[in-house]
């Protein structure tokens, strides 16, 4: 029996439909992601996230717009924090239907969760900061008794730099806590890293660096995220910095991952792993604009 050219193969290949899931589709990232599977002649179906019907019954489906996705090839998931809980049951459901996708449940939920991601690092011996985790103030005990400040507290769910606040006196760190703890809000604790307002952003994906910046926090500002001001530069990573990166990555279970790292006399040390990174900020920095990667990664993860 004669194999098919590699023509009618690739044929096959792109006769698939890839679902990009996303809470609006004139999100940047949307919108580069649909016009790279486009140019690799893969026909991209956008799907609003929380129009998606989901039925359990006589089979498993999923609905959007009166449609059944049972025939995607793969999706490519782009899930909000604010749809976490829902993200997770769509994964599952894809996961019953055998659609690939490119984030699983357990990346997203541990991902999600700065304490979980810490607890998967330590566990595949990922260097990160010395971290307490707080879930109310012991009167007769401070916090500080654990770590001496300067300290960075941290919101368990927060995003973007948002949640984050560095404490360099004992005298602060009891008042926020119990402000944060009043509110049921968990703290995460940790020894503050000496670093010049910045840090490093690698992309990952499929387990492959695809490019890498230095972030520069803006003036009278600590934090060095975008979204708040930090500018990017084009970074090339060291051998440890992609090893770390990379191992992270695999230990959260992301596979398209943005990896923040902080180097202290050239160790790297791991402080966030994100499960839907945004990457405007990286193509302006490096050139490189990561939608291509993520698309082929998608394509080659589809079922033909």
């Amino acid at each position: 029996m004669r194999r098919p050219s590699i023509k009618q193969a690739i044929a096959k290949a792109f006769s698939m439909q890839i679902g990009v899931l996303s809470k609006n589709r004139e999100f940047w990232a949307t919108t580069e992601i649909i016009n790279a599977l486009n140019k690799k002649g893969v026909e991209p179906a956008y799907i609003k996230t929380p129009e998606i019907h989901l039925m359990l019954g006589a089979k498993v489906d999923a609905i959007y717009e009166k449609k059944s996705l049972s025939t995607l090839g793969a999706v490519i998931p782009r899930i909000g924090r604010s749809l976490t809980q829902l993200g997770v049951m769509l994964l599952k459901h894809f996961e019953l239907m055998s659609i690939p996708s490119t984030l699983s449940i357990e990346g997203l939920t541990t991902a999600r969760n700065k304490y979980l991601t810490l607890q998967a690092l330590y566990a595949a011996n990922v260097r990160i900061p010395e971290s307490v985790l707080i879930a109310s103030r012991i009167k007769t005990q401070e916090p500080t008794e654990y770590l001496s400040p300067p300290l960075v507290m941290k919101l368990l769910s927060g995003t973007q730099g948002i949640g984050v606040m560095r404490v360099r006196d004992v005298k602060e760190a009891g008042p926020i806590i119990d402000t944060l703890s009043e509110l049921d809000q968990m703290i995460c604790l940790q020894k503050f890293l000496p670093n010049p307002g910045e840090d490093i952003r690698v992309f990952l994906v499929g387990g492959e660096v695809v490019a890498a910046m230095k972030r520069k926090a803006a003036p009278n500002e600590w934090r060095s995220n975008i979204h708040i001001g930090g500018h990017g530069i084009t970074h090339k990573p060291t051998r440890e910095e992609s090893e770390t990166a990379t191992k992270a990555a695999e230990a959260v279970g992301v596979e398209i991952a943005g990896v923040d790292l902080i180097s202290v006399g050239n160790e790297p040390y791991v402080i966030e792993v994100n499960a839907s990174p945004g990457f405007h900020g990286l193509l302006e920095a490096t050139g490189v604009n990561a939608a291509d990667s993520i698309a082929g990664y998608a394509i080659r993860k589809a079922r033909h």
